[in-house]
């Protein structure tokens, strides 16, 4: 059971984060509000789940969270656009979320395994 939600949690937080600052936003011209409080929460996430998984549910973890970011992204921004650009923008979007989301959720586990450790 801790491994499915290891691999739903996040993509159901991300998912939701993106939807409550950019996914309702009528005309799609966001602001630097909406954008930041996107981050932190996604960062608020991304430690999270970094200090909460066990070291082997550090992959699925990661995976969901960017599939929730990439999926909102997806369908916020593909039924609007004729022209088909906007997969260049959701594939930065992506791959920004997945490489520093990953370094995220690596270091917090890592800070976390560190403070777990005895001190000698």
């Amino acid at each position: 059971m801790r491994a499915l939600l290891a691999w739903l949690l996040p993509a159901v937080a991300t998912f939701a984060a993106w939807w409550a600052f950019l996914g309702t936003d009528a005309d799609g011209q966001y602001s630097v509000a909406q954008v930041l409080g996107l981050v932190v929460v996604l960062l608020l996430v991304g430690v999270a789940c970094g200090w909460l998984a066990r070291r082997t549910e550090l992959l699925g973890v990661i995976v969901s969270a960017v599939v929730g970011v990439a999926v909102a992204c997806w369908t916020d921004w593909a039924p609007d656009d004729d022209s088909g650009l906007f997969i260049v923008g959701w594939g930065m979007v992506v791959f920004g979320t997945a490489v520093f989301g990953a370094l995220l959720v690596l270091v917090t586990s890592a800070v976390r395994r560190s403070r777990d450790q005895p001190a000698s």
